[in-house]
C-alpha cells in the first residue's frame, strides 16, 4: 500500500546484525527468568523423548523395515543428550550439589529413560531449589566453574551461541568418529 510521497508501510531496509542480537537478546533474557528446578526438568524431558526416538529407530533397523531413522534420531538424541549433560552440570556447579550427586546426574544421561526419574527424585530431595546464582552484578563467583557459571547466567545469549558452538564442533567430531559400536559387526562376530 503506497501513501502520499511514495512513502510505504513496509521497510526494505534489513535490520543489522547487531540490532538482531539485540532485539532476540532481550526476547530471550525475559524467556529466561527459568530456575534451575525448571530447566532441568525440560532437558530431562526432552532427553527421555529423544531416548526414545532412537530406541524406536533402533528397532525399524533391526527388524528390516528402515534404516533411515536410525541417522536422524541418532543426531537428535546426540543433541538432547549434550543438551542433559550441559544443564546438568549448570545446576550442579550452581545449586553446589555434592561430588556423588553430581556424577551421578550425568551418569543417569547414558542409561534410557534415567534422566526424568532423576530430575524428579533430585526436585523430591529439594536439589533443585533456588534461582541462578550470579544473576547480581555485585556477587563475586570464586573459582574457573563459578565463573562460567556466571558468565551463563549472566549473558545467556552470548552463552548460547557459544554453547551452540561447541556442540556442532563435539557433535561433528563424533560423527567423524562414527557410532561407538558396529552392532553389525559384533552381531556376526557371534554368529560365526
Amino acid at each position: 500500500m503506497e501513501l502520499k510521497g511514495s512513502q510505504s508501510y513496509v521497510s526494505n531496509r534489513k535490520p543489522s546484525p547487531a540490532c538482531l542480537v539485540h532485539q532476540y537478546g532481550s526476547l530471550l533474557d525475559t524467556m529466561l527468568p527459568m530456575t534451575p528446578k525448571k530447566l532441568h526438568r525440560i532437558v530431562a524431558y526432552l532427553e527421555m523423548f529423544t531416548w526414545t526416538f532412537l530406541i524406536v529407530g533402533m528397532i525399524l533397523k533391526y527388524s528390516g523395515v528402515t534404516d533411515a531413522v536410525t541417522s536422524i534420531a541418532g543426531g537428535i538424541h546426540g543433541f538432547g543428550f549434550l543438551c542433559f549433560i550441559f544443564i546438568t552440570t549448570l545446576v550442579w556447579i550452581n545449586n553446589k550439589w555434592p561430588f556423588g550427586i553430581g556424577v551421578l546426574g550425568l551418569f543417569v544421561s547414558v542409561v534410557p529413560w534415567a534422566a526424568l526419574p532423576f530430575a524428579l527424585w533430585a526436585d523430591r530431595k529439594g536439589l533443585l531449589e533456588g534461582n541462578w546464582r550470579y544473576t547480581n552484578r555485585d556477587e563475586k563467583p570464586h573459582g574457573l566453574f563459578d565463573n562460567v557459571l556466571a558468565q551463563v547466567v549472566r549473558h545467556p545469549v552470548r552463552s548460547i551461541l557459544i554453547v551452540f558452538i561447541v556442540v556442532v564442533i563435539v557433535f561433528s567430531v563424533l560423527l567423524m568418529l562414527g557410532p561407538p559400536v558396529d552392532v553389525e559387526s559384533a552381531i556376526e562376530g557371534q554368529t560365526n
